[in-house]
């Protein structure tokens, strides 16, 4: 396991450019909702393909960083303060998706409210699996025997420095797992709400999750300048 920060000035990098590109995509969301008369489905329907490619690309450059150091992606320094505090597990909560669609303006069938409501209990049930599990991890973290390798790393006795190498090796493993499971989650859950939702209703929905997204990323700026 390399606990290293070596791909973090490459992350720094590829989210400033990733954000410009959200950005983009933003507007060309905006701009299709403004003139929906005029749009034929296939032109929609390549749009939704190129931004929800955009934001599996994010994913993927994210999955890297974690497969090298977890704990830097579980407190990204390339995000603001105010950014972080909304982090669940290095990303957001699938939940949130859930929400962002029930609150950006579009008139649901009878259907799809009902899909959307059991896709909300499914997701939380999602979330609180995967938050026993952490709650497990960090109960292991600060049991007796972990707080004594933590005490003695540093010196070498009997191998005990080994040892708490390879606690710490085996924490970092299962904390990759936990936030792939998270990740799969958030990917799975916006999957099923596009799923539900017309190709408009899509468009709708992507423009209001990128808004959130920038926003955030704007007073998260804002509040660590000032």
């Amino acid at each position: 396991m390399d606990h290293s920060t070596q791909s973090q000035p490459d992350f720094h990098t590829f989210l400033r450019d990733w954000m410009i590109g959200l950005e983009h995509y933003h507007h060309q969301l905006l701009h299709h909702l403004e003139f929906l008369d005029q749009q034929d489905e296939p032109k929609l329907k390549q749009l939704i393909h190129q931004v929800t490619t955009h934001y599996h690309e994010y994913f993927l450059a994210k999955a890297q960083v974690y497969r090298q150091n977890v704990f830097l992606a579980l407190s990204p320094p390339w995000f603001s303060s105010y950014e972080r505090t909304f982090l669940w597990l290095a990303g957001f909560r699938p939940g949130l998706a859930i929400h962002v669609v029930k609150s950006c303006g579009i008139e649901f069938t009878s259907d799809q409210v009902e899909m959307l409501d059991r896709l909300s209990v499914e997701t939380k049930d999602g979330e609180k699996m995967i938050t026993d599990r952490l709650a497990g991890l960090e109960r292991q973290l600060v049991a007796p025997p972990m707080l004594a390798l933590a005490r003695v790393v540093g010196t070498e006795e009997n191998g005990i420095v080994n040892q708490a190498d390879t606690a710490v090796d085996r924490l970092a493993e299962d904390m990759e797992v936990l936030v792939e499971c998270a990740d799969y989650l958030r990917e799975k859950t916006v999957a099923k709400v596009m799923g539900i939702l017309t190709t408009t209703q899509t468009v709708r929905f992507l423009a209001a999750m990128a808004h959130l997204q920038l926003r955030i990323r704007q007073w998260g700026q804002l509040w660590d300048a000032s």
